[in-house]
């Protein structure tokens, strides 16, 4: 095992349980020792060679940072928004939704549609959806 040393730097410096003014601020520094295994810290000493970075601290806050940005991606992901899904949707499945969206807002103008209301609403509209899907299944089980 290897052990580099490293100072990290902290934006905002804290007084008492107020932020210091951004005017005013006062970088503080911490000190780590981390153990990495040989096969790390030859790495870590390969890039500060390479001339990238000035010292290992530097290798290792990059890293840090493009761990966190990982995370950070890997929550978007896991939630994404409604303009990541729609970036992922064909121009065909666009058309689509467009047209069922049309053809609902037609519906309710000529009011051919139906109200649910309260929890027992909500029961029958999930009773019709599941024997509407439960015949859409047969149907396609049938065809095979």
């Amino acid at each position: 095992m290897s052990k580099i040393d490293i100072h990290c730097c902290s934006r905002y410096a804290f007084s008492g349980a107020r932020k210091v003014e951004k005017d005013h601020l006062e970088q503080t520094m911490d000190q780590m020792n981390v153990s990495i295994t040989d096969r790390l810290a030859g790495y870590v000493h390969k890039k500060v060679k390479s001339g990238r970075y000035n010292n290992a601290s530097e290798v290792v806050r990059e890293a840090l940072r493009r761990m966190e940005d990982g995370d950070e991606r890997a929550v978007r992901l896991a939630r994404p928004t409604a303009e990541d899904i729609l970036a992922e949707l064909t121009e065909q499945q666009i058309e689509g939704i467009r047209q069922r969206v049309l053809a609902g807002i037609e519906a309710i103008e000529t009011g051919k549609y139906s109200e649910y209301q309260g929890r027992d609403g909500l029961h029958k509209l999930a009773d019709g959806v599941k024997t509407r899907g439960r015949k859409l299944l047969a149907q396609d089980t049938a065809n095979r």
